[in-house]
């Protein structure tokens, strides 16, 4: 599948190019991503071309895998990112980061409802899936703003650096459900 252009009221999600490595490298950095994300540590400018050249564009390619660069207009810097992964369940999860300077701004739930909208209407996804490390409550805020459904906690899908499982928040969405708030979120 082609790299498909989403817009909302303040933002367009579209491919990630080459022009975006120095800005992916910046933000991968944050120490934030060390402790939450499975990204490489220390992460390197070759990593952030790998994740444009090959991670995304691979997973375009493949229709496996579809991630947005968010930005706040056409040709504009790179703020953070957003996915949805199919599953074998015929559903998908979703994934996403921002960098530090954008964080608060209302951008990643944003953008995350567009990705999500688009999976539901344009992939027949039946539901998606989010999980993030125990902690990470910045994720677990836009989760819970989406209208995702709290399932527990659970090891998560990717290994903590050590190799081992990681403690996990996990939940869903499933198409046609309100997106309302849902209680049962853990404070």
């Amino acid at each position: 599948m082609q790299p498909v252009t989403l817009t909302t009221a303040r933002l367009v999600l579209d491919a990630a190019t080459l022009d975006d490595v120095d800005r992916i490298t910046e933000y991968c950095r944050d120490p934030a991503f060390h402790r939450f994300m499975p990204t490489p540590w220390p992460y390197e400018r070759e990593h952030a071309i790998g994740f444009v050249t090959e991670y995304i564009a691979g997973g375009w390619r493949d229709d496996r895998e579809f991630t947005w660069a968010i930005r706040v207009g056409t040709g504009e810097p790179l703020l953070g990112a957003v996915g949805l992964r199919r599953e074998e369940n015929g559903g998908a999860n979703l994934g996403f980061w921002m960098g530090a300077p954008h964080r608060g701004n209302g951008y990643m739930p944003e953008a995350a409802h567009a990705a999500i909208e688009w999976g539901f209407s344009s992939l027949s996804l039946p539901s998606v899936r989010w999980e993030a490390v125990v902690g990470n409550d910045a994720s677990r805020s836009v989760a819970e703003r989406l209208g995702f459904r709290y399932t527990g906690i659970a090891p998560g899908e990717a290994p903590g650096r050590d190799g081992r499982p990681v403690d996990s928040w996990h939940a869903e969405l499933v198409a046609g459900a309100s997106r309302e708030r849902k209680d049962g979120w853990p404070t």
